[in-house]
């Protein structure tokens, strides 16, 4: 009868510990993607030093109309400072609005390349540091854009970090990033001081057709030479920044 009470009594705290390792689990999940990319850099040491926020939609805009459009747009949103100007191959309209340890712009562009006219809105968020809170940053980004687009589009989250541990290679940092995500390799690029992955992530349903699958994780890590930090550059579903 003692054995029976203390197997139910095993099983029961077995099951109380699965419940709370599972709630865990979900909850990590449930962060914003750029949480979780912050999160990710904070436990391999890299400190967090500047992070963006896009999103972009194409639009169509009949030829000679792009002056009417862009006032329509400017009115619209009248909290952004504009300037106009005209491009190699068109025009573009930009809006600024600076914030706390950030800027939020607004652009809408026309372009003319080989006779074939293209036009788009593009939204990006951009800030420093890592002390903010990002679930009320993703549901700024995410009104802000609706509002813009009328639509919720795909949203590209990129962030930058640096990592001062001379004796650790570019490969070690790319692969602990991907065990963080249990994120599969598609596509990879080693070389000495620098690595470049493209993968997937079951973590996100987000994701973007690549040669070899579908991806949503992009991982970036160059040394920049002897005495300097590392950069490391994660974002998804792709990098939007220069790496």
């Amino acid at each position: 009868m003692d054995k029976i009470k203390h197997l139910f009594i095993m099983a029961a705290v077995l099951a109380f510990v699965t419940g709370i390792c599972i709630k865990i689990s979900e909850a990590a999940v449930n962060k914003p993607e750029m949480e979780q990319l912050a999160d990710a850099f904070g436990k391999n040491g890299i400190a967090v030093k500047k992070w963006t926020m896009y999103s972009k939609e194409n639009i169509s805009i009949p030829p000679g109309n792009f002056s009417e459009n862009v006032k329509r747009f400017t009115q619209q949103h009248r909290l952004f400072n504009w300037s106009v100007e005209k491009t190699a191959n068109g025009w573009k309209a930009a809006g600024i609005r600076e914030f706390k340890d950030g800027t939020e712009t607004l652009q809408i562009v026309s372009t003319d390349t080989n006779r074939q006219r293209q036009s788009y809105i593009l939204y990006q968020v951009q800030g420093t540091g890592n002390s903010r809170n990002w679930t009320e940053v993703h549901q700024y980004f995410k009104k802000q854009s609706f509002d813009i687009f009328h639509e919720y589009p795909t949203i590209f989250s990129c962030i930058e970090g640096s990592y001062d541990d001379k004796m650790v290679g570019v490969l070690h940092l790319s692969d602990a990033l991907l065990n963080e995500f249990n994120a599969v390799p598609l596509e990879q690029l080693k070389e000495p001081s620098f690595v470049s992955v493209s993968a997937y992530t079951a973590r996100w349903g987000q994701t973007i057709p690549a040669e070899q699958g579908s991806m949503n994780m992009q991982i970036a890590v160059r040394h920049g030479g002897l005495g300097e930090n590392t950069t490391v550059v994660a974002g998804t579903p792709i990098i939007t920044t220069e790496y």
